[in-house]
C-alpha cells in the first residue's frame, strides 16, 4: 500500500477499510489494544470515550460509553474472539451489554508490516446486507467506521 493511501470497499454485507501508517506494527497493535490509547481516539469525529473494563484476552470484555458530540450516550460492549499480537484483533460487537443488540458485528483488525511502517485493515462483518445497510442508515456506519480509522491515524502520528 502506498503511503497515506486509505481505502473503503463495500462488499455484501462487509466493510473493508484499508489505510497505511507510518509507525511500527507493534505501536499500531498497541495503539489499537491498551486502554490508554484507546481512550484518546477511539470512535467517530467529535466522540469521547469511558472503559468500564477491559479484559484484552481471547474470550475477554470490553465494556464502554462513546459520549456523542450530541450529549447522548452509547454504551457499547465488545468481547474478543481472537487476539494473536501483533498480528490480529478480532473481535464481536455485542450491542450494549444490557441485552439490545441493535448493533451486532464482527470486526477483524489486521496488522502488516510494509517497509518501515504499518498497513492495517479493519473488517466489518455484518449478519446480511440488508443488516448492513440498516445500520449504516441508523447510525452512520460507514462514514463512522472512515472516521475512526481516520482518528486512528491522527493519535498515531502523536505518537511518533
Amino acid at each position: 500500500m502506498v503511503k497515506n493511501s486509505s481505502e473503503t470497499i463495500i462488499q455484501d454485507n462487509k466493510v473493508i477499510y484499508k489505510r497505511y501508517f507510518d509507525v511500527s506494527i507493534d505501536l499500531a497493535f498497541e495503539a489499537w489494544s491498551s486502554h490508554e490509547h484507546l481512550s484518546q481516539w477511539w470512535g467517530p469525529e467529535g466522540f469521547t470515550l469511558t472503559t468500564n473494563s477491559l479484559d484484552f484476552s481471547n474470550g475477554g470484555i470490553w465494556d464502554f460509553i462513546m459520549h456523542g458530540p450530541d450529549g447522548h450516550d452509547y454504551k457499547n460492549e465488545i468481547q474478543f474472539v481472537d487476539i494473536q499480537k501483533p498480528f490480529h484483533i478480532y473481535y464481536r460487537h455485542l450491542g450494549d451489554g444490557e441485552g439490545s443488540k441493535d448493533v451486532d458485528f464482527q470486526s477483524k483488525i489486521i496488522f502488516e508490516t510494509s517497509g518501515e511502517g504499518t498497513n492495517v485493515t479493519m473488517e466489518q462483518i455484518f449478519l446480511s446486507k440488508e443488516e448492513l445497510e440498516r445500520i449504516n442508515e441508523k447510525y452512520g456506519a460507514i462514514e463512522g467506521g472512515k472516521q475512526h480509522i481516520s482518528k486512528f491515524g491522527k493519535y498515531l502520528e502523536t505518537l511518533k
